[in-house]
C-alpha cells in the first residue's frame, strides 16, 4: 500500500502600470487531496494495481485587481473563483497470458462535482446584466461521471521483435484554454461546470519494436489517432471584460490528433544515445470559429525531433551533446489594419494561420566522476543553447508615430528567453 497526501499551489500573474494605476491579472489552481494505491500479485501471471483518489480543487481562472495609489478600483475575485471535488477508483491487471502475449487491462471510474460558493451573472442579448445566481458554500451545481476503460497488448514475434496495440478512453474535467490572438503564455485552467462539459478522448495506438545486435540497438515505429470531444476555445472576438465570468466567452467543438513516432537508441558501448522524431497533426473543428473550417491547435507541432549523444572517454570522463528541434507555435495575427474614428482596428487572418519561428537549440556537457564505490560523486560542466539561438517566447506589436499625422508605424517584435547559459553541477550520493 502506498498512501500520499498532496497539496499543490500554482499561480500565474501579469502586472502592468499606467502612471499611478496598477493592474494585476492573475490565475491559479490550488489542489488538496490524497491517494491510496495497492499492489497485489494473486498469481505468477497477474500483477494487479488498484486504488482510490480524491482532490479538492480551488480555481482562479481569471481575476483582476486595479489600484490607484492606495485606493482599490476593482476586484473580480467573487466572480472568478470556482470549486470542485474530483474523485476516482481504478483497477489495473498486467496479465501474462502466454510467452508471446501480454495484456494490460484496466478500468477507472471518475467523478467531478462542481460546488459553491459561486456568484454568476446572467446577461441579456446585449451583454447587459439582468440577474445574479448565488450558490452557497458546498452547494451542488453540476456533477459529471465517467468510465475510462483501457487495454494494451504486446505480441512477441520473437526474442527481438514485438508488436504493441493500445486503446484508451479518457475523461478530463480540468481544461486548458489558450488565447489564439496572443503568443503570451496566458493559458488558463478552468473546471467543468454546468456550461463547460468534460472533455472526452479516445486514442488508438500501435507500433512495432525491434532490437538488433544482442539488444545493442533498439528501434520502434508507432502510429496513433486520437479523437476529442467538448474542446474549448475563446470566441472569435474575445476581449477580457472585468466582472464577467470567463466561461461566458467560450465556444465548444471537437478535435483530432494523429501522427507517427520514430525512435532509435544505442543502449551501450563507448558511444551511445538516441534519436527521436515525431510527425503529427492536431486539428480543431468549431462551428463558431474560422468559418467552420478546421484549424491547427495552438500547440500543434508538425515536426518534433531530439538527438542525444553520450561518449565515454574513460571510466571517469564522458561528454554529451543534445539537439532539439520543434515546429513553431501557431497563432492568429492581423493581416490588415484600418482606422475608425481615430482608432486602429485589426483585421485577422485564419485562426492559428501563422507560425512563429521554429524552436531549436544545442546543449553540450562534460562529466567527471570522482568516486564510484562508497560515496559516488561527479561534477558536470554544461552549456545550454550553445549557439545562442533566440527562440521566440512571444511576439507583440509596437506602435511608433501617431494616428493624427498619418505616420503610425506598427511592427511585430519578438521576445526571447534563455540565451547561452553555462553551468556547473555537483552530484553526490551518500
Amino acid at each position: 500500500m502506498n498512501t500520499l497526501a498532496i497539496n499543490n499551489d500554482y499561480k500565474f500573474s501579469v502586472q502592468s502600470r499606467l502612471q499611478d494605476i496598477l493592474l494585476n491579472l492573475y490565475s491559479g489552481i490550488r489542489d488538496v487531496g490524497g491517494t491510496v494505491d495497492f499492489d497485489s500479485c494473486p498469481s505468477v501471471n497477474h500483477s494487479v494495481k488498484f486504488g482510490i483518489e480524491h482532490t479538492w480543487h480551488t480555481f482562479m481562472p481569471y481575476s483582476a485587481e486595479g489600484k490607484s495609489g492606495d485606493d482599490d478600483l476593482l476586484s473580480t475575485d467573487k466572480v472568478s473563483k470556482k470549486y470542485g471535488h474530483e474523485s476516482a477508483v481504478y483497477i489495473l491487471d498486467d496479465f501474462t497470458v502466454t510467452d508471446w502475449l501480454k495484456i494490460n487491462v484496466g478500468m477507472r471510474l471518475s467523478m467531478f462535482n462542481n460546488v459553491g460558493p459561486q456568484e454568476k451573472y446572467l446577461f441579456d442579448d446585449f451583454s447587459r446584466p439582468t440577474d445574479t445566481l448565488q450558490y452557497g458554500r458546498s452547494e451542488h451545481i453540476q456533477t459529471y461521471y465517467g468510465a475510462e476503460p483501457r487495454l494494451s497488448m504486446r505480441f512477441s514475434v520473437n526474442k527481438s521483435t514485438s508488436i504493441k496495440l493500445g486503446v484508451t478512453y479518457n475523461n478530463q474535467y480540468i481544461h486548458l484554454v489558450s488565447s489564439s490572438t496572443t503568443t503570451l503564455p496566458t493559458d488558463l485552467w478552468v473546471p467543468s461546470t454546468a456550461l463547460v462539459k468534460p472533455q472526452r478522448g479516445l486514442q488508438v495506438a500501435t507500433g512495432v519494436f525491434k532490437n538488433f545486435k544482442e539488444n545493442m540497438y533498439e528501434t520502434s515505429i508507432e502510429v496513433y489517432y486520437k479523437r476529442m470531444n467538448n474542446q474549448i476555445e475563446f470566441g472569435q472576438s474575445f476581449v477580457p471584460e472585468l466582472g464577467m465570468d470567463i466561461e461566458d466567452s467560450f465556444v465548444f467543438g471537437s478535435a483530432e490528433s494523429y501522427g507517427a513516432e520514430f525512435f532509435l537508441k544505442k543502449a551501450y558501448g563507448k558511444l551511445n544515445g538516441w534519436i527521436g522524431y515525431t510527425l503529427s497533426w492536431n486539428n480543431r473543428f468549431f462551428d463558431d470559429l474560422n468559418e467552420g473550417r478546421a484549424f491547427p491547435a495552438k500547440y500543434d507541432r508538425r515536426h518534433d525531433a531530439k538527438v542525444v549523444l553520450i561518449y565515454d572517454i574513460s571510466k571517469r570522463w564522458n561528454i554529451s551533446a543534445t539537439f532539439v528541434y520543434g515546429t513553431g507555435i501557431a497563432t492568429t495575427v492581423p493581416i490588415g489594419r484600418y482606422f475608425i474614428e481615430g482608432r486602429v482596428v485589426n483585421e485577422y487572418g485564419d485562426r492559428n494561420g501563422y507560425r512563429l519561428a521554429p524552436y531549436h537549440r544545442a546543449d553540450i556537457g562534460a562529466t567527471y566522476i570522482m568516486k564510484r564505490k562508497k560515496h559516488y560523486s561527479d561534477i558536470t560542466i554544461s552549456v545550454y543553447n550553445l549557439y545562442n539561438r533566440r527562440n521566440p517566447y512571444f511576439i507583440y506589436f509596437s506602435a511608433e508615430g501617431n494616428i493624427a499625422s498619418g505616420d503610425l508605424n506598427l511592427q511585430a517584435k519578438q521576445v526571447s528567453l534563455f540565451p547561452i547559459l553555462p553551468s556547473i553541477t555537483w552530484n553526490f550520493k551518500f
